[in-house]
């Protein structure tokens, strides 16, 4: 159900893909300019702006019905996160992988259901990511990847490939360029995370 999930994603990012490119270079420009806007204030945050747009939230309130189903898929957001402790495996990689050493490592975790991470995007454009998670689903080496830089910082990732396998105890990480197979093998033989 995830990788159908993620697949759907990933078709929905090719049509925004598709139609970014149609867009003018204006429009390029501008959505560069916002990306890099949005990236300096999560940095160094403005207080005096982030006043004003919490002012312009205010002045412009959503409407009940709105708000109210933003606040139930939050709620059930929270509620699906609370009930599911992390467990399983993750695999993380990255696109500076050479092609022939990333298609088998996707394929073998395609094999275990491990779904495999990348920290974020090829040359930070979503048009080049797009591209290449589809020709590796196009030549069925995976059903495509997750980006969260998110789990890169959570569990101190700063060298790929990487296994995680997570568990109630915490998790364990292997590290290096090893089969799937012999890095589940290490954390069954020696990890807190063996009944996984």
């Amino acid at each position: 159900m995830k990788l159908m999930n993620l697949f759907m994603v990933m078709l929905l990012l090719t049509g925004r893909a598709v139609l970014a490119e149609t867009s003018s270079v204006t429009d390029r420009e501008w959505l560069k300019q916002q990306e890099t806007l949005s990236e300096q204030l999560r940095q160094h945050p403005d207080k005096q702006l982030q006043q004003e747009l919490e002012a312009q939230i205010n002045r412009n309130p959503l409407p009940k019905s709105d708000r109210q189903f933003i606040d139930n898929l939050v709620s059930q957001q929270k509620a699906a996160n609370q009930e599911k402790p992390a467990e399983g495996a993750l695999y993380f990689v990255s696109f500076s992988i050479p092609e022939e050493g990333l298609k088998r490592m996707l394929h073998e975790t395609r094999q275990y259901g491990i779904p495999a991470t990348l920290r974020g995007l090829v040359n930070n454009d979503m048009k080049t990511t797009t591209d290449a998670v589809l020709q590796l689903v196009k030549d069925g080496v995976t059903d495509g990847v997750q980006i969260d830089p998110t789990l890169y910082t959570q569990y101190s990732i700063r060298s790929v490939p990487s296994l995680v396998v997570r568990c109630q105890a915490g998790y364990d990480v292997v590290r290096g360029n090893i089969h799937v197979k012999q890095a589940l093998e290490k954390v069954a033989q020696t990890g807190d995370c063996a009944q996984v």
